[in-house]
């Protein structure tokens, strides 16, 4: 009994370092830990190092979500129709004109005039309250433009999944988003920071900060995060 007990012991270690490795696999070569929405049996669109950079400005929900940032292959049927419903109930978004507005709207003003206003009327209510965060406890907030950067990457990026716009009308939205986040902030961490803090203003008793607090560290300081090998300032990159 106690052999078959290591051997079953064994069976689950060597199971679990396989799925370890895998996930690591797909972080290193496409920059997510799982594929499994998504239809790689289909021509995928290959990415220029820039592109790559510029999707990577919206890393945080991408890992989030299981969305490959070093290729665009297409979503799988079902798993399109469902991501279209989310992103249809939380952005009002259904065809091409309603990603449009949104993308504007995030590039020319979105959450962060009035966040930064908050946060300079009451300093200490918010300094209180990301003291409770995992991730910003320890460092300072001092601007949350990241949570709108971050995001229209992430809009104009599904959109083109879902098919409501061509690359070529989706990436200028990723491009603007990148520079305005590189003249903002100076490092990966410093827009992470922001980041984190927009969110929690934009939904302070939402269950999943801690979640996001967590891929945040993850991309910081993991050696297979795609932000380890994609430095902060170099853009376009060459």
């Amino acid at each position: 009994m106690r052999e078959l007990l290591r051997s079953i012991s064994i069976f689950f270690s060597n199971k679990k370092q396989a799925a370890i490795q895998l996930e690591n696999d797909n972080l290193r070569q496409y920059g997510a830990r799982d594929l499994a929405d998504f239809d790689l049996t289909q021509p995928v669109r290959q990415l220029s190092k820039t592109e790559i950079r510029g999707l990577a400005t919206g890393a945080i929900l991408f890992f989030y979500g299981d969305n490959p940032i070093k290729i665009l292959p297409r979503l799988k049927p079902d798993r399109l129709a469902e991501r279209k419903d989310t992103t249809a109930q939380w952005w009002g978004i259904y065809d091409t004109q309603d990603a449009l507005e949104i993308l504007q709207w995030l590039r020319e003003e979105g959450h962060r005039q009035k966040f930064q206003g908050q946060l300079k009327q009451n300093p200490l209510h918010w300094r209180n309250q990301f003291a409770n965060n995992p991730f910003l406890k320890k460092r300072e907030v001092e601007k949350v433009g990241a949570w709108d950067y971050a995001r229209s990457v992430n809009v104009a990026r599904w959109c083109y999944d879902y098919g409501y716009l061509t690359w070529e009308q989706a990436w200028p939205y990723i491009d603007a988003a990148t520079r305005h986040a590189l003249r903002e902030y100076d490092s990966w961490e410093s827009f992470t920071t922001g980041f984190v803090a927009g969110r929690m203003m934009w939904d302070l008793p939402n269950e999943q900060h801690g979640d996001i607090a967590d891929i945040a560290r993850y991309l910081l300081e993991s050696r297979v995060s795609l932000w380890h090998d994609i430095p902060w300032q170099v853009y376009p990159v060459e």
